[in-house]
């Protein structure tokens, strides 16, 4: 079994982000799922939605294994991962291209907002205050003490995302 190492987890971070789960599937394989589960549940659900094998297999790991670690954003992840396999019904949910580590990096540093239409992630101050702003478009950040390692602070995003009623979906240009 090959582990992660800082190169490999990074091709994996990019692959997710640009929603490439050819590339995603491919670095996976052979490797242990546990240090990356919040990436690699990503990785299945975008394979999935595409009907290919691979992502339903996937899924159905990530799922046993979420379900046994049980960190913040593992229910919820586990949840999403359930449906496309015909094992569970939508949360109801709604989708946005929000990035979890921008997320959890504003929830460390605090004083940020989450553009709902977009997924941005702004300084509270950088809002635009034109007359065409809409508040209902931004979302407070709460700061808070996030937890050690990259997958689990992902996973911590992922549960106040859906706490706010939204689900992280790839961000596209």
């Amino acid at each position: 079994m090959i582990e992660w190492d800082v190169e490999a987890l990074a091709r994996l971070r990019s692959a997710v982000h640009r929603g490439d789960w050819a590339a995603g599937l491919e670095l996976l394989q052979d490797r242990p799922l546990e240090p990356v589960l919040q990436y690699a549940g990503d990785v299945a659900l975008m394979a999935a939605a595409r009907g290919r094998a691979e992502g339903a297999w996937l899924a159905n790991d990530c799922r046993a294994l979420l379900a046994e670690r049980g960190w913040p954003g593992d229910a919820e992840l586990a949840a999403e991962l359930s449906v496309p396999l015909g094992h569970g019904r939508a949360a109801g949910l709604l989708p946005l291209p929000a990035d979890l580590g921008a997320v959890a990096a504003a929830m460390e540093d605090g004083f940020h907002v989450l553009d709902l239409e977009r997924g941005d992630v702004l300084l509270a101050g950088e809002i635009p205050t034109d007359e065409t702003h809409d508040p209902g478009r931004w979302l407070p950040i709460p700061p808070g003490i996030l937890p050690e390692g990259e997958d689990a602070r992902r996973g911590t995003a992922r549960h106040w995302l859906a706490e706010q009623g939204y689900r992280p979906i790839p961000r596209t240009l």
